[in-house]
């Protein structure tokens, strides 16, 4: 239970931290090592219950009478909003529409849409489990927390409104219908309890075992073939530093780091896992791990080669986030190749139940 714990909160603070976004393409992932967008408008919430708010549809439904039932308001999320450090709640439903809105866009096949909103809406209640079972004071009775002015993992109507424009009648009739043909199903393991379903934008081809990345291994959470990710907008990715640069850089996360001879003999050995990314890497001496480098030098994703020619040192990076769990653009290529969600739920998810 305890490695369960500590593998759902280190997902959970490598999706929090590191926000993706695919401009090019208007997609919104979990991770870049993560995302986000839109500042939330303080005007919409209603103070509740000394820092407890409620959201912008609930507060409407309310007036307007209708079935709250309808709406799911009986269960709720609770979001500690780092940047006020007030606790909004979010109706399941309503949470599972920007949510899933925030990871990926209408345009994608309904069955992809429908597979992120099972592994999200199981993602979060597993979440809220934790903190029901092991309260975290920090959260002040959250069940998470995120920066709500950067929208961070879940955008409000106002939000969608301003990200879709004219588009936005089709696009939430879009996620509508994928939310509400799946709503309420979770995926279990052997003994109905929640997994830990983690997900990322694209893969390098194959996912990655979770104990290659987190530390602790899971065997829901195992290396799987995702072939179509290649076919994936900026799937490989190319940047470059100087030697100057590197070494800022590398000197910015770790002050015991020795260049010494010629800029090629800063690197030492590399270990990757077989899926590709980095887990060891030797710079200067000293030992880091893909992450280390990821986040230091901003890449898209630690399944990464270096390599030192004409002055610089050279990244070619493939995929985009960590690589366990679901792959966002491999469940799109799944779908449109015919897979119902279920069938890309387990197949990114092995040895599961879903329930619901």
């Amino acid at each position: 239970m305890r490695k369960k714990i500590i593998s759902a909160i280190f997902c959970f603070f490598i999706m929090a931290f590191l926000p993706l976004i695919s401009a090019k393409n208007g997609i919104f992932f979990f991770d870049n090592g993560a995302s986000a967008v839109f500042s939330v408008d303080s005007s919409v919430p209603k103070k509740i219950n000394n820092d407890t708010r409620q959201s912008e549809a609930e507060i409407s439904n309310e007036a307007s009478g209708e079935d709250t039932a309808n709406n799911n308001t009986k269960q709720k999320f609770k979001i500690l909003d780092t940047s006020s450090g007030n606790v909004i709640s979010v109706g399941d439903r309503e949470f599972c529409c920007g949510a899933l809105a925030y990871e990926m866009p209408p345009s994608f096949e309904q069955e992809a849409l429908k597979a992120q909103t099972v592994a999200l809406y199981t993602y979060f209640c597993r979440l809220r489990n934790i903190q029901k079972e092991n309260p975290d004071k920090e959260l002040k009775g959250a069940d998470f927390s995120a920066d709500l002015s950067e929208g961070q993992f879940y955008l409000n109507d106002k939000q969608l409104r301003q990200k879709w424009g004219n588009l936005y009648g089709d696009s939430i009739k879009k996620i509508n219908s994928a939310v509400n043909s799946v709503f309420g199903e979770v995926i279990t393991d052997e003994n109905g309890d929640l997994i830990d379903a983690c997900y990322h934008a694209i893969s390098s081809g194959t996912t990655e075992n979770a104990g290659d990345i987190f530390g602790s291994d899971n065997e829901h959470l195992v290396a799987v073939p995702s072939p179509t990710d290649i076919n994936a907008p900026d799937y490989m990715t190319k940047c470059s530093f100087s030697v100057d640069e590197f070494k800022e850089k590398m000197s910015s996360l770790s002050k015991d780091i020795k260049f010494t001879g010629e800029p090629d003999s800063f690197i030492g050995n590399i270990k990757h896992t077989q899926s590709g990314s980095v887990t060891e890497i030797t710079v200067g001496g000293k030992k880091f791990t893909g992450s280390d480098i990821r986040r230091t030098f901003g890449l898209r994703s630690a399944a990464f080669e270096i390599k030192y020619s004409d002055k610089k040192f050279n990244f070619t990076i493939k995929g985009y986030g960590h690589g366990v769990g679901m792959s966002q653009w491999g469940a799109q290529g799944m779908a449109e190749q015919g897979s119902g969600y279920r069938e890309i739920l387990k197949h990114y998810y092995q040895n599961i139940k879903i329930t619901g």
